[in-house]
């Protein structure tokens, strides 16, 4: 019995002091920060107001689950000029999110100040910003669209494709154009 108490005692002993080294390690190091640990809003950032929306430069852009090239690729967006919304910055990277709720992180040299956005609702594009504006198409849910300027209501659009279209929408029916 007496030999059951020492190992019992040792254990403890050794259970403590692995405790207090990790508490020691965690409390006066650099390191004692988690790899996901997540920036404030600007950290050496570009100064711009945020949130801000952006676009895709290329056709095929990689999202990262941290700012830097160390961290793994979570997302791929295969669409040249797909807008997203910047919610943080940290140095050359940006935290951003999409009109779906995907989260992640893109460096600057891929996006673009270009504004861009998403369809929401099938919604016809008007010739002035007025619902008694005569009708010049009808726009379908997830079209990507240019954003020339936005009022308090009404965003003037173009849509390029064979033909370039033009005309006014309702400020609530795109993503990317912020509400205010």
């Amino acid at each position: 019995q007496i030999n059951y108490f020492k190992n019992i005692d040792r254990t403890l002993f050794s259970m403590k002091l692995i405790f207090l080294t990790f508490l020691f390690v965690v409390l006066f190091s650099r390191t004692g920060l988690p790899e996901s640990y997540i920036p404030k809003d600007k950290i050496n950032g570009s100064g711009l107001k945020i949130p801000r929306f952006v676009s895709l430069k290329k056709s095929l852009t990689y999202m990262r689950s941290g700012p830097g090239r160390k961290y793994p690729v979570i997302f791929e967006i295969r669409q040249k000029g797909y807008p997203l919304k910047i919610t943080a910055e940290f140095n050359n990277w940006r935290k951003v999110i999409t009109s779906d709720k995907l989260t992640g992180w893109i460096h600057t040299q891929l996006l673009s100040s270009f504004r861009t956005g998403i369809i929401l609702d099938t919604i016809l594009l008007r010739k002035t910003p007025s619902d008694k504006s005569k009708a010049k198409a009808k726009l379908l849910p997830n079209l990507i669209v240019n954003i020339i300027r936005c009022d308090l209501k009404w965003c003037k659009i173009e849509i390029v494709k064979e033909k370039t279209y033009s005309g006014w929408i309702k400020k609530k029916s795109v993503w990317g154009a912020l509400l205010k």
